[in-house]
């Protein structure tokens, strides 16, 4: 399995870095966990969004979601088959689309998901304060969208090799329906996982000291996202 980094910026695109967009390739099949700001432009680096198998959307605010539109521009203009997205009920109301959008066959979670070629992808709702899924896939990735710590996060993430986990504050000044840099290397060494992908990372932040804070509670490497981090898990 390969995950590529498409864009890692929180909350807005950074300036060298489009919203949260993480590409996953296995045996043949393409999918993405949100597709955030500005990220259609980068991924296009990647991955034909016409060739894409299905989109996984961890909650409805734009940094995850609204280059749902430009795919859907892109898949038009090819004709290509409708695409599965699969997300939140609330998910095409925040993006204010009134009308049916033939590119895409919506799937509100919860929902039984489609396997990644032989891996099985799952989820669990987590704390965001609004409607909100972090995902698994196989034993090797789990990615927790933005969450606040919960006990479902950590039911899901528990074993995986690879943890990509954002870190949109720091420890000592804390970050409502969000994880610390300190809260994903805690939630990292409980998992016993092997590598912490730190991301979604807010530009005005200090990204060095994130990564300091993570490290000193994880019990494995960190490393920060960035675009086109390439990972074979």
């Amino acid at each position: 399995m390969k995950l590529t980094v498409v864009g890692c910026a929180g909350s807005v695109p950074g300036p060298d870095s489009a919203g949260s967009c993480y590409l996953v390739e296995h045996d043949g099949r393409r999918l993405l966990l949100d597709v955030g700001t500005g990220a259609v432009g980068p991924l296009q680096r990647y991955c034909d969004p016409a060739l894409l198998d299905t989109v996984l959307i961890s909650h409805a605010h734009g940094d995850h979601c609204s280059d749902l539109a430009p795919i859907a521009y892109l898949r038009d203009r090819v004709k290509a088959a409708p695409l599965n997205v699969y997300g939140p009920a609330n998910l095409r109301a925040e993006l204010n689309w009134r009308h049916p959008a033939p590119q895409f066959v919506f799937h509100d979670l919860p929902s039984e998901l489609p396997r990644l070629g032989s891996l099985e992808v799952s989820f669990a709702a987590v704390e965001h304060g609004m409607e909100s899924y972090a995902y698994r896939v196989g034993d090797a990735l789990c990615y927790t969208g933005d969450t606040a710590p919960c006990e479902a996060l950590d039911k899901l993430a528990q074993g995986c090799e690879v943890l990509l986990a954002e870190g949109a504050g720091f420890d000592d000044t804390g970050v409502p329906r969000h994880l610390t840099a300190g809260d994903a290397g805690r939630l990292a060494s409980r998992a016993g996982a092997k590598l912490l992908v730190l991301t979604h990372l807010r530009s005005w932040l200090d990204h060095g000291r994130l990564l300091d804070e993570a490290a000193r509670h994880a019990n494995c490497p960190v490393i920060l996202a960035h675009p086109s981090l390439r990972l074979q898990l």
